[in-house]
């Protein structure tokens, strides 16, 4: 899968997953699926590769 997720769209995923992934070490039920959603955010924003934007078409990359 090549890369589909910019810069700006990568930071937001890595400061939203940071804020939502502890909450999957520390709390239940809601708060739990909250914190799987941040891990996610973090591993995107990392790797800037997003499934669904290659399901749907989407790219936020600006290419060269």
């Amino acid at each position: 899968m090549d890369k589909n997720i910019g810069e700006l769209d990568s930071i937001l995923r890595i400061i939203f997953g940071a804020a939502l992934a502890p909450l999957f070490f520390f709390t239940k039920g809601l708060g739990k699926m909250l914190g799987i959603a941040g891990i996610a955010l973090l591993i995107t924003g990392k790797t800037q590769k997003c499934g669904m934007y290659q399901v749907t078409g989407t790219n936020t990359l600006k290419k060269d």
